[in-house]
């Protein structure tokens, strides 16, 4: 969190080669937020921290479940999902006949790289699909995972204090919503600030797998 470090992270664009190694795509199952209020509420908090973030930032509000990892045909790293996997994780969503659930998005808070809003798992039901999911796949952000949806990266290393004050200034209403769909989805790991792309979603209501499903990202 923010309060244990001076500075903020410095976010910059760039090839990230080193992690990638000429992989392109990398996953992530989570669930969309494309409602206005949602869309309202971040662009009020990136213009409250406006000069901090950087600009511009593509990638939709969503709230990540899974970190799956990079998209392949077969499994070399530890950081690898192929088919196979993802079939698992269909297939489970399936079985498991999960229904839709609650959420509620409050509190501007941050990250040393990132501000963001916590997320209230208001009846469980993230914490259920986490669980279901991480049976069949490596999560690689499990240790230290907390729902929330970020708002933006930090376009500098500025002093935390300064950043904490204006954080606590934003005027907050939370916002709660129903969950009835998660997505999988991927994007250019070479570029830290572009777009999600959708893949494929599964309806709670039904546990069907929908693939295929595109979407064009809002901008400001």
């Amino acid at each position: 969190m923010l309060h244990q470090h001076k500075k903020t992270i410095t976010s910059s664009p760039g090839d990230f080669s080193k992690w990638h190694r000429g992989r392109k795509e990398f996953s992530i199952w989570m669930i969309e937020l494309e409602h206005d209020e949602v869309h309202r509420k971040i662009w009020a908090a990136r213009n409250h921290l406006s000069g901090l973030l950087l600009s511009p930032y593509e990638r939709q509000p969503h709230i990540t479940l899974v970190v799956c990892g990079f998209l392949v045909n077969e499994r070399r790293w530890y950081d690898d999902y192929d088919k196979s996997q993802f079939d698992a994780h269909c297939r489970q969503l399936k079985e498991s006949k999960l229904k839709p659930f609650s959420i509620e998005i409050h509190g501007l808070d941050s990250f040393a790289s990132a501000p963001f809003f916590h997320v209230r798992d208001c009846q469980g039901g993230i914490e259920q699909i986490k669980a279901l999911l991480s049976t069949t796949a490596i999560d690689i952000d499990d240790d230290r995972y907390s729902p929330h949806v970020t708002v933006g990266l930090y376009s500098g290393a500025f002093d935390s204090r300064i950043v904490l004050e204006r954080i606590k200034a934003f005027a907050d209403e939370p916002i709660r919503l129903s969950v009835d769909r998660i997505t999988f989805a991927a994007y250019d790991a070479s570029d830290i600030r572009g777009p999600l792309v959708y893949k494929h979603r599964v309806e709670l209501s039904k546990c069907e797998c929908i693939q295929e499903v595109n979407c064009t990202p809002r901008t400001k």
